[in-house]
């Protein structure tokens, strides 16, 4: 039975890269379905976390790795949010450039790490580079949202119970899992954690799918996020590879990919009933993006799905 379990689990982390777009198609179709990602959405950002840091490389923390890592950080508090609040500006986005701009200063996904595993890249730069911008956001994102929003939506208070409990429990759990499992286990059932992992990224995708239809918003809003949107992304990968290329070249697809792709869920959690429906839509699909362009990337090791995904893709644009 045990066996069985794992075996799934590892079959979803090889080929799970693409569940989270399709599992919010599903939410599209099932909104009751939907409703239960809602439901979960916290504890699958924690799962997500633990399994994040269950992966990550074992062995010290070398000093080669403070540098880089200091440096993404850097641009992603700092370098990012600065360029997109100047793109807004000179766009004339008002209120959802603002949103934008406090997007464009998330940590790097969750999902960057998973990425990573999958396609055999550092793992752990990526992963300090996530939990120093997450404990820092509860200072960094009030601070943003004070000087490019109208109002307290982002209670620095709320922010940082949060942090401890989405953050700085999973991390926790993911320390105590490797000590727990050893070395040598832990790379055995590496891939069933990493499946584990695309899981709570399906539960987020759910969640998405049960908040994006109640917005009633008109297209040139929906078409300002999503260029914005597109337009930090590139940004912020653009900076990631900076940043990799003047300290470690080695990193630079890891660092382009944690520059790129955002965990918007957390602050998302954190500003719900807050946010006006301008910024609950940058944030939904500021956190659905970090799960499309993880499957675009799995079209090179996974190149027997591409059918699929294109399918899925196709229908997105249709919805």
């Amino acid at each position: 039975m045990r066996g069985a379990l794992a075996a799934s689990l590892a079959r979803i982390g090889d080929l799970g890269l693409f569940a989270p777009p399709l599992i919010f198609l599903l939410g599209l179709a099932l909104p009751p379905l939907a409703l239960l990602g809602q439901a979960v959405l916290v504890p699958c950002v924690i799962l997500l976390l633990a399994m994040s840091v269950g992966l990550a490389e074992p062995g010290r923390i070398g000093a080669r790795e403070w540098p880089p890592v200091l440096l993404l950080t850097a641009c992603n508090l700092i370098a990012t949010p600065i360029l997109v609040h100047g793109i807004a500006l000179g766009c004339g986005l008002d209120e959802a450039g603002g949103w934008l701009v406090l997007v464009a200063a998330c940590p790097a996904a969750g999902g960057a790490a998973l990425v990573a595993s999958l396609l055999r890249l550092p793992v752990r730069p990526l992963l300090l580079t996530q939990l120093l911008c997450f404990f820092a956001l509860p200072v960094t994102a009030p601070l943003i949202a004070g000087l490019v929003l109208e109002g307290a939506v982002v209670s620095a208070q709320a922010l940082f119970w949060r942090v401890m409990l989405m953050v700085g429990l999973p991390a926790l759990l993911g320390y105590a899992l490797r000590r727990a499992l050893g070395e040598r286990r832990r790379v055995v059932l590496a891939r069933p954690m990493r499946g584990l992992g695309v899981l709570a990224l399906g539960g987020i995708a759910l969640s998405i799918a049960a908040g994006l239809p109640r917005l009633e918003l008109p297209a040139p809003v929906w078409g300002e996020a999503l260029l914005g949107l597109l337009l930090a992304s590139v940004m912020g990968a653009a900076l990631g590879l900076l940043a990799a290329g003047v300290i470690a070249r080695d990193w630079l697809p890891g660092f382009a990919l944690g520059g790129a792709v955002r965990n918007v869920s957390l602050l998302w959690s954190a500003t719900l009933g807050l946010a006006p429906p301008e910024g609950e839509l940058i944030m939904m699909l500021g956190t659905l993006w970090t799960l499309l362009l993880p499957a675009l990337l799995g079209l090179r090791p996974e190149r027997r799905l591409r059918r699929a995904l294109a399918l899925a893709m196709l229908a997105l644009a249709m919805l």
